[in-house]
């Protein structure tokens, strides 16, 4: 048997949710302006979970997480950047960031 381990590493760089809206349209908190549609009450409490699964030819949100999961907690609201450092654009802070370790055994 041969044993081996791993992550998989997810770095948010950006969120943007200009209309304030869940994954299914419906707004995170109260209703919608009727003239400009947005959402009108308070902004999205933005958090991210994360499932690795074997290849789906259709992605479905339910059954295990074959592979591991991993979430974070809320991070922000409509809008937020995970960009630290004013002189190093490139860099990313680790809040963003999602980690999901695995362990696998081959006969």
């Amino acid at each position: 048997v041969s044993q081996s381990s791993g992550y998989f590493e997810l770095q948010l760089i950006a969120v943007e949710n200009v209309n304030g809206e869940l994954w299914d349209g419906e707004c995170c908190d109260g209703t919608r302006n009727s003239q400009d549609q947005r959402c009108v009450r308070d902004e999205c409490d933005t958090y991210f979970k994360v499932c690795l699964k074997e290849y789906q030819s259709e992605v479905t949100t339910t059954g295990q997480c074959t592979f591991g999961s991993g979430s974070t907690d809320v991070l922000g609201g409509n809008i937020f950047s995970f960009k630290t450092a004013k002189n190093n654009p490139s860099k990313t802070s680790d809040v963003g960031k999602i980690i999901i370790p695995f362990h696998f055994a081959w006969p």
